[in-house]
Formats: structure tokens, sequence, C-alpha cells
């Protein structure tokens, strides 16, 4: 039995238990990204529009604006069934889609993208709570890497698989699809056998609640340089989900369904980028993996200058190596976060964080989609270079000044030390 002191993050992990969680959010994954392919190609065919279709990814990323609200939410409730409500919810929302039949019902694709964008923010700050009870502290990022890897393995299929269904038997079925992975997920994670200690009552006012998330990630170095890296990094990468159309139309000929085709391309980077990602972890130990986002961000900025070349072989190795370094800087991101908070804030610090790296995000998905129709979209993957490979240096440099401060600790100094102060 564990002592009274004992957390649940340190007791050994139930394999059983952390292969349901990886596989229903694998599944959930994969419906969403087989999805949301498919609506923006249906956008696409709806409106003939580029900016409309780039918009969809918009949609779908705008709701974690509200990050604050949504942590508290999350940090509220215990995680599990907070999970599995949502997924049952979200398989009922996805049913609008249903209801579309031409352009002038094109808006309701924008709002199952916003509906589903708001339930999976929830979902991943959960999560990513809900994992710290799963798993042992020092092997959250192996943990994550490997859910990284195995999501991305099923969004490598899901692109493919998301425009045949699409082609062959129109968007409905690819919503029917989204519905039963939902549902799957639900069930999933009813099933893990977890001990969530119950949450804490409030302990200040509720705008003091809301914000304590962002202030302990301002205060804590290590989060806010990751943070900051993975903003900077993604207002850049944003431009890809309008540019991405371009280049699959204007530079290589091709219909708006060939976006599954790079798509596809950027999965098989991203599986290894995740296996690779786990061998990273392993080589520098706990505590830095700050250290996978800098490499992250650097394949990112790598992959984009690549898609400037012409032709259709550099399009594809350009999103392949995209690809591969989009996971390590996600587990480098989420990873600091499980590691440099408490267990009381683990949602409200994760929401922040997403918020953080995904509002450029949301800022470039829009201006790319303002932009495309009179600035060559070659430029704006240049534009994308600069902010994304800014950012990986910004990053690498906090990263040393982190590990030289972490060599001056007196080897006795740090083991009840909080993260914030340690830095």
């Amino acid at each position: 039995m564990p002592t009274e002191t004992e957390t649940p993050a340190a007791r050994k992990p139930g394999k059983r238990d952390v292969r349901l969680w990886i596989a229903g959010t694998s599944v959930s994954l994969f419906g969403d990204a087989a999805l949301w392919i498919a609506l923006g190609v249906w956008m696409k065919d709806l409106t003939g529009s580029n900016g409309m279709a780039g918009l969809a990814f918009a949609a779908y990323v705008v709701p974690r604006l509200g990050a604050p609200f949504l942590g508290l939410v999350v940090d509220r409730f215990r995680r599990r069934p907070l999970i599995a409500l949502l997924n049952f919810v979200l398989a009922g929302w996805v049913c609008l889609a249903f209801l579309v039949h031409d352009e002038q019902q094109a808006w309701l694709l924008y709002l199952v993208l916003f509906g589903i964008g708001l339930g999976v923010g929830m979902h991943n700050a959960a999560g990513s709570a809900l994992l710290t009870n799963l798993v042992h502290a020092d092997d959250l990022g192996r943990t994550n890497a490997l859910l990284r890897t195995v999501q991305e393995a099923g969004m490598l299929a899901a692109p493919a698989i998301g425009s045949l269904l699409y082609v062959s038997f129109g968007p409905r079925l690819v919503a029917g699809v989204e519905v039963a992975t939902f549902l799957i997920c639900a069930f999933s994670v009813l099933a893990v056998r977890v001990d969530e200690p119950a949450p804490k009552p409030p302990e200040g006012t509720l705008p003091q609640e809301l914000l304590a998330g962002m202030r302990h990630l301002a205060r804590t170095p290590r989060l806010r340089a990751v943070s900051i890296a993975m903003g900077g990094g993604l207002l850049g990468f944003g431009f890809i989900e309008t540019v991405i159309y371009a280049i699959a139309d204007q530079g290589l000929h091709r219909s708006a369904a060939f976006v599954g085709v790079l798509t596809v391309a950027k999965g098989i980077g991203s599986v290894l980028g995740g296996l690779a990602g786990m061998r990273v972890l392993k080589r520098v130990g706990p505590g830095r993996e700050g250290l996978l986002t800098v490499c992250g961000l650097s394949m990112m900025a790598l992959g984009c200058a690549i898609v400037v070349l012409p032709g259709i072989v550099a399009a594809l190795a350009g999103v392949f190596v995209m690809g591969l370094g989009t996971p390590g800087a996600v587990v480098g991101l989420y990873t600091s976060v499980q590691r440099n908070s408490p267990a009381q804030l683990q949602g409200r610090v994760a929401s922040v964080a997403s918020m953080l790296a995904t509002a450029p995000q949301v800022l470039s998905v829009a201006t790319g989609a303002a932009l495309i129709a009179t600035v060559d979209y070659r430029i704006l993957l240049v534009v994308m270079v600069a902010l994304i490979g800014t950012s990986a240096c910004y990053l690498a440099l906090r990263v040393r000044g982190f590990d030289h401060a972490d060599e001056a600790r007196p080897a006795t100094a740090g083991v009840a030390e909080p993260a914030a102060a340690a830095d």
C-alpha cells in the first residue's frame, strides 16, 4: 500500500490502463484528423476558395483562446469522467455536419470544427493532468513520446482514409466515422482504472483562480521559455494550413484532394519523429525536455525551406521533414508542463501553455488566408523559416542557461525545491 505522503504519480504505472488511455485518445485523434481533412476539402469544393479552406483549421483552434476557463473547469472535476463525458457530447455535436448540402450551409462546418476544437482543448488539458496520475514523473517524457508516436501513426492513415472516403462516399460518411471514434474513446477512458484524488476546493476569487495557471507559467522560467518558443514557432508554422492548398494547386497543379497525399508524407515523418523523440529523451534524461523542442522546431524550419524548392519531390520531402520535427516540439512543451506544475494546477497550466502556443497560430492562419490570394506562397514559406528558426535559436540559448544553472547548483540542493526556484 502507498504511504500517506506518496502521490498517485509516484506509484508503479498500470500498463493496462496506460495502454487503454493511449488507445482511446489515439482513436479519437484519428477521427479528428480524418474529419479535419474532409471538412477542409469540403469547404474548398463548396466555396472554391483556398482561404476559406484554410480558415477551417482556424475554427478548430480558436476555442483554445479560452484556455483559462477551460483549464479551471478541468481542475474542478475528476479528469477521467470529464474526458468520457466530453467525448459523448462531441459524438453528438459532429452530427451537425449532416445538415450541410450546399454553400449556404457551409458555415455549419466552421461550427462543427469550433465545437470539436473546444472539446478537444479540454480533453488535452484533462488528459495531460490525468497522465501524471498514471505514470511516474521520470517516465512522462517517454510516455508522451510514445503516445504521440501512436497518434501520429493513426494520423498517417487518417488523411488517406479520410480523402478516400470523401471522394468515394462523400463527407457525411467521414463525419459518421468521427462519431464512432469519439464513442470508442469515451468507453476506453471509462475502462481506465486510476487512483485520482478529489479536486481541491477553490482557494481564491474567480479571477485569481482563472489566472493561477498563467501566473505559475510566468513565474517558472523553464515553462516560460518553452511556451514563448512554441508560440513564435507556431506563429510561423500556422501559415502552412493555407499554404499547403496553394502548394497542391499553384505549385504542383493538383486538386485540393492532393493535400491528403502531402499530409500522409508529413505523417510518415511524424511517426519517425516520435520514435526518435523517445531515444532523445532517454539520452538527455528527465528535466531536459526543452532540448527536444529545440530539435523539433529546427526540423520544422528546415522542412519549410525545402518546400520552397520546385517540384513534387521537394514538396513531399519538405512536409516529411516538417512532420519529423512536430512531435518533438509538442512533447517537449507538454512534458515540461507536467514536470513543473503542481497537481491542482495541471489543467490550467496545460491550457495556458496550449493557448500561448496556438493563439499565434490562429493569427497566422487568418493572416495566411488573407494573403494567399495576393502573395506568392513561396514568400510565405520564407517568412515561416525565419519565424520558426528564430524561435528555435531563442530556446536553445535559454536551455543552455538552465543547464549551466543546474550544474552550478550543489548536489544536495533541489530535491524538494520548487521548479520555479530551481531556475
